[in-house]
């Protein structure tokens, strides 16, 4: 019985070594993030959603590498090989093969903009391979600490700080071998420059050796609280020990570790910020970029919304916004449909069409930084005239037989007559309702079921009767096909 159990133990525990074994043999054959400052966002093969990059994230064949301003991001390879990606850079994993790997060793990269350092193992074998390329240029590494440049225009510069590596032209063909201390640039369509010794170090930061740190870590570019305008904004970062770090001139704290903290005042609108380090007589030197924008868009209509009804179907709205942030953009939405965008401030103009009853509109501005601004009315669209149904007198001509109001002998250019009046009136759906009704121009009020009656004075000969209905919404109805003939 306990044989038994031992021997089940035995297969299990054996089992959980090859499992282990097999997701230790692939996790070596993919890099890993070992170190990540800043908003740095990865791309997987053959996926369209980009993934925040996160410390020991497993980076693999096909991966796309994107960081924005003031991040980098470093990579491990399987051999130990380290590559480091600066800010604004996109990088990708073309190529991460070993021996094991149908005897093959490769590892192959593209930088296609932006800016790397990378150290590599040495190389101990013809078959290795390893090669970073870019949108200009093809270099061949050879165990070396490098750095490379993509600019904008594509050209791509190389230096080397130990080494050697063959830089070669994509478009004109042409080879270069650049070694310890050189450099070499290769613009687009044309063969690589001669390799040649580096300027002197401008105090970028962009130093080539691998021991040196300075990274500034904010927790945001973007402020819109009112408040960070009398606290400051803080800024974070490290820096290698013994370094003495400066925001604009004012002195940051600077622990043993050299962890530095501390704030800078910043003021509405882009800030731009000089993080210097500075040891015996070096200066190195970094911009942060602050967005502060605490104020909302102000909206005001040309044509102010009319609340209430109306009965056109085209309704323009016309108005103009304003931005009192430096640099700011504004987009103008109205029932979140995309109008127009300004800088700081402009005008707009915009027809909509109406629908028949309650429509909302809800004119929207919304800056860079999401603060908003809104004006939202109702409008009651009502096209439909108001119907007049006269039951009394039921005929388009009456003749009059009554006597005249008052005594006989009265005199007859003062003689009058009378006739009553009767009828409905309806306000179709959608209903804004009935604002005024008049028979001769006389105004009258119907009962709550619509019908209205009313006596009206004549005079001999013909009297013709004048109707007119208008709702709410200012659509009108006439009837003058009703005459009274007193003879």
């Amino acid at each position: 019985m306990l044989s038994g159990k031992l021997k089940q133990l035995s297969v299990l525990l054996l089992l959980i070594f090859i499992i282990l074994s097999v997701l230790l043999a692939q996790d070596k054959k993919n890099a890993s993030v070992k170190f990540v400052i800043g908003k740095a966002k990865i791309l997987p093969n053959q996926k369209t959603n980009w993934q925040d990059a996160k410390l020991n994230m497993a980076i693999k064949k096909g991966d796309r590498i994107k960081t924005y301003l003031n991040a980098r991001i470093e990579l491990e390879m399987p051999d130990g090989s380290i590559i480091k990606i600066n800010e604004n850079t996109i990088f990708d994993v073309k190529e991460i093969k070993f021996a094991e790997d149908k005897n093959e060793d490769e590892m192959s990269f593209t930088l296609w903009a932006g800016n790397i350092w990378a150290k590599f193992k040495k190389v101990v074998s013809t078959r290795q391979k390893r090669e970073i390329d870019s949108p200009s240029a093809v270099v061949a590494i050879r165990g070396t600490t490098l750095e490379i440049d993509v600019d904008q225009d594509q050209t791509t510069r190389v230096r080397v700080s130990e080494g050697q590596v063959a830089v070669t032209s994509k478009d004109v063909g042409g080879q270069v071998i650049v070694g310890s201390n050189q450099e070499s640039t290769v613009e687009k369509g044309k063969a690589p420059t001669p390799p040649s010794t580096p300027s002197t170090p401008d105090g970028s930061g962009d130093e080539l050796e691998a021991d040196f740190v300075f990274e500034v870590n904010t927790a945001k570019l973007q402020f819109t609280d009112p408040a960070v305008l009398m606290a400051g904004v803080s800024i974070r970062g490290s820096v290698t020990p013994g370094y003495i770090v400066a925001a604009d001139g004012q002195p940051l704290n600077v622990d043993q570790n050299g962890n530095f903290s501390g704030r800078v005042k910043v003021q509405e609108g882009v800030n731009e910020v000089s993080i210097t380090a500075q040891k015996d007589g070096q200066s190195h030197k970094k911009e942060v970029k602050f967005l502060v924008n605490t104020k909302r868009p102000e909206l005001r209509l040309s044509k102010p919304i009319v609340a209430g009804f109306n009965n056109r179907r085209d309704y323009s709205l016309s108005g103009a916004v304003f931005d009192y942030t430096p640099k700011d953009r504004i987009k103008v939405f109205i029932n979140g449909q995309f109008v127009t965008e300004v800088a700081g401030r402009g005008s707009f103009n915009r027809t909509i069409i109406l629908n028949e009853g309650k429509n909302e509109i809800k004119i929207t501005a919304v800056d860079v930084s999401k603060n908003k601004t809104e004006i939202a009315e109702h409008i009651f669209l009502d096209t439909v005239k108001p119907i007049i149904t006269i039951t009394q007198p039921a005929k388009r001509k009456k003749l009059l037989l009554t006597p005249p109001l008052g005594p006989p002998d009265q005199d007859v250019s003062a003689e009058r007559f009378r006739q009553q009046i009767r009828g409905l009136i309806i306000d179709p759906q959608p209903s804004s309702g009935i604002k005024r009704i008049t028979i001769n121009g006389k105004e009258i009020q119907p009962s709550s079921d619509g019908s209205f009656e009313t006596t009206i004075v004549l005079k001999r000969g013909e009297n013709h009767l004048s109707f007119y209905a208008e709702d709410l919404a200012g659509n009108i109805s006439r009837d003058n096909t009703r005459t009274v003939l007193v003879p």
